[in-house]
């Protein structure tokens, strides 16, 4: 998923990282000495959450992908399966939501049954039936919506026909009662933690397969009442709620667009909450020695996210691509976001991820200029750099705008709020020639970092994620086998793609993977780093 350059936000957990969160209410645990405090849960109230320097992409979940959107949905969604309420570990373990059950899987790993429990409901009263999910999926699929989640549906048996507009309906979901039974072409280890994306929230029966951009019914423990684009977002408990999710606050306002520091005062003062949007990476230090770190307001999380230069294959050949992955300095691009960002990359996968293995392709210390001058030989072109507007993602743009010039090479900068800069890069015939962004897990398989972000097929003319625009045949094969793998195959595959990947065909200039850093208010109680989504849990939070 797409993860604002300033939050650093981070997502699945995978192989043993290490996230110790604060828990509970009050209580907390880290990778550094903390004391762990108590306090009373209470509930009610409104909790104030900014979002600043960018608006909600959409809060549609069909079309949303990214992590804003996605803290969001995680507070409204009712998903066949889910990742509890819970910090550390526990959060990263997938549990029956709407199920009864983890599904029944039968021939060969090629079909998988849901029974759906009772007693669910949206917040319009509309009851959450077998139906509900089955028309999730064949809407997703929807030509009309252009929803990433059709990368995430391809093995679906009768998926590619809806797609294409040749079918309204996958044959190979149906709904029968309480029943719903999912066919695919073939056996796919990883279909049921795809399933816990938000692309497969609940809705309603009769939602069109149109962008809903204003308020829409959720059967989750809250639904947005209300969304004024580029202003504010509104959630409501969910008074027909079946599940055992917590509902804490009364009201959950968002404001979108904030000034990042002005918000940071906010939060200070307790005239906000918390910030979706990150922390201005000049107040990391001082908010560390202040707080220190997982105690109880200032919180820093190891996360499975890669922060890059996605290098736009459609313009730029493999000698200027490799010249930019050996120009660049990417320990001063991990700089400008502060103190506790992370830690410099070469290479697609993060090290938290299984299949990663440490290659040294391009230099991480600093750049080799003689090496990218090489490669770039008697060429000087003019780049267009596009990122996203703010502190951070602009001070990055200037340290390759910089390192550029260094082996001769011009750029223009263009700044753009989060979702905006999303959207743009989203369309293959943007004229960007290199888009800083980043991607945490949607979940702790590889799968997620090198298909979705670099298999040819995936790439759509809206809300597209290959943003690099690669496809190359030969790794197009090489990633859907790898895909079909399981156990100690399927991880050493990725790690030889990965690798392959970066030194032979250097779509990105991969710069550092992130850790989440979060401040909280004075009276912000109830506080769980939920590691599924990467940010603080909103439907947990409780004012003190």
């Amino acid at each position: 998923m797409r993860v604002t350059r300033i939050a650093a936000a981070g997502a699945m957990l995978a192989l043993g990282a290490l996230l110790f969160t604060a828990a509970g209410c009050g209580g907390s645990g880290s990778n550094e000495s903390a004391t762990p405090t108590t306090t009373t849960k209470t509930t009610g109230g409104t909790l104030h959450v900014n979002v600043s320097d960018t608006d909600v992409q959409s809060i549609d979940p069909a079309i949303d992908y990214e992590n804003v959107g996605w803290a969001i949905e995680y507070a409204t969604c009712l998903k066949l399966v889910n990742y509890p309420d819970k910090a550390g570990s526990a959060g990263t373990q997938l549990v029956p939501d709407a199920a009864t059950a983890m599904p029944t899987v039968t021939d060969g790993g090629k079909t998988y049954r849901f029974t759906i429990r009772p007693g669910l409901a949206f917040n319009t009263g509309e009851k959450v039936t077998a139906a509900t999910f089955a028309h999730v999926i064949n809407r997703d699929l929807t030509p009309a919506l252009q929803s990433p989640a059709v990368s995430f549906l391809s093995d679906v048996v009768g998926a590619d026909a809806v797609a294409s507009g040749k079918a309204k309906t996958a044959s190979g979901v149906t709904a029968n009662g309480d029943e719903l039974t999912i066919r695919l072409t073939r056996e796919a280890p990883d279909l049921v933690a795809r399933l816990a994306m938000p692309f497969f929230c609940a809705v309603p029966l009769k939602l069109p397969a149109t962008p809903q951009e204003k308020a829409m019914p959720s059967a989750g423990p809250y639904y947005i009442s209300s969304r004024t684009p580029n202003r504010q977002v509104t959630l409501k408990r969910n008074p027909h709620y079946g599940g055992t999710r917590p509902q804490n606050s009364d009201l959950i306002a968002l404001t979108t667009n904030t000034n990042q520091a002005q918000s940071l005062l906010q939060v200070r003062a307790g005239q906000a909450d918390y910030d979706l949007g990150g922390l201005p990476p000049a107040s990391i230090s001082s908010l560390q020695k202040e707080f220190g770190v997982n105690k109880e307001r200032f919180f820093v999380h190891t996360a499975p996210v890669v922060y890059y230069a996605a290098l736009n294959m459609r313009r730029l050949d493999l000698a200027t691509r490799k010249a930019i992955n050996y120009a660049i300095d990417r320990r001063a691009l991990a700089r400008q976001a502060g103190a506790l960002a992370g830690t410099p990359t070469d290479q697609i996968l993060p090290p938290t991820i299984n299949g990663y293995r440490d290659a040294l392709i391009y230099p991480v210390d600093r750049p080799n200029v003689a090496r990218a001058k090489q490669l770039l030989g008697d060429r000087h072109p003019t780049l267009n750099i596009y990122t996203q507007a703010g502190q951070t993602g602009e001070a990055q743009a200037q340290v390759i705008k910089a390192n550029l010039k260094a082996i001769g090479v011009d750029s223009t900068v263009k700044a753009l709020p989060f979702a905006t800069l999303n959207r743009a890069i989203g369309n293959p015939k943007e004229p960007y020639d290199i888009a800083l962004t980043g991607w945490f897990a949607d979940y702790p398989d590889p799968v997620d970092f090198v298909n979705i972000l670099l298999d040819g097929a995936n790439i759509h003319d809206q809300n597209n994620v290959n943003v690099a625009l690669m496809d190359v045949p030969a790794f197009n094969t090489r990633m859907r086998k790898a895909a079909l793998l399981s156990g100690k195959e399927r991880y050493q595959t990725y790690g030889t793609l990965d690798v392959d990947i970066m030194r032979d065909v250097a779509p990105w200039a991969a710069t550092y993977n992130g850790n989440t850093r979060e401040f909280v208010s004075d009276r912000l109680g109830c506080y769980i780093y939920q590691p599924a989504q990467g940010v603080l849990d909103l439907a947990a939070a409780c004012i003190e």
